[in-house]
């Protein structure tokens, strides 16, 4: 019951904040009188498919190790509780400030389609990032481990490959109005998405290797 109430929460957090950034988007493109950054079929792309995989898979996470050292929460609680609100909102706000970031800087090529499709792969692989995150709501996913649920990662990996399809087959570049992008444009769009997984990696990283030395000199005395 616990794991299942669990992955609800992750399940509820990843398409909210996701939802969430889309709306953001949008509404921040209108206020700035900027053109659309994402066209309708674009938007139902990422809402049947990119988001939908992930967030099924988030559903098969498997339970946390201390599940069941919890104290057990208050029967009137909300799904919300507990700072989940607060991720969700912070989460969808940059997001969807980062995808228009990114779509002003592709105007300035003067080529709308490179912009959107920009905007477009910028926004999904944010979200692909995203719900790596979402498997636990204490814990980083490298403390958690990215190996822990497999149907997650093929989930990712199959978004990420329809993503693509959109992007460099001929007819459905026609359909969703997308043009192939260079290395260095990809380079960048990982790096945009991905800076708070990159930043939890590094943070990560330090303190296990400073739990690592204070292990050392304990051994050593």
């Amino acid at each position: 019951g616990r794991a299942i109430y669990d992955n609800i929460r992750k399940f509820i957090r990843y398409l909210l904040a996701s939802n969430t950034g889309e709306v953001v988007t949008m509404f921040l493109a209108a206020l700035l009188g900027l053109p659309l950054p994402l066209l309708p079929i674009q938007i139902l792309w990422v809402n049947l498919l990119t988001d939908g995989l992930p967030a099924l898979a988030l559903g098969f996470d498997p339970p946390a190790g201390d599940i069941m050292e919890r104290p057990p929460r208050k029967k009137n609680e909300s799904v919300f509780s507990r700072g989940l609100a607060n991720k969700i909102v912070f989460r969808g706000l940059s997001m969807g400030l980062l995808t228009v970031v990114v779509f002003i800087l592709g105007l300035r090529s003067g080529n709308l389609a490179l912009a959107r499709t920009l905007a477009f792969t910028v926004l999904v692989l944010q979200q692909l990032f995203h719900v790596l995150e979402c498997r636990s709501e204490i814990q980083s996913v490298f403390a958690v481990g990215i190996l822990g649920n497999p149907y997650l990662l093929v989930a990712v990996a199959v978004s990420f490959g329809l993503q693509l399809l959109v992007m460099y087959h001929p007819f459905l570049q026609r359909v969703f109005v997308t043009i192939p992008l260079t290395l260095e444009e990809w380079g960048l769009m990982f790096l945009v998405a991905s800076f708070r997984l990159l930043g939890e990696g590094l943070l990560w990283a330090f303190r296990w290797t400073e739990r690592h030395q204070l292990d050392i000199m304990k051994n050593n005395t």
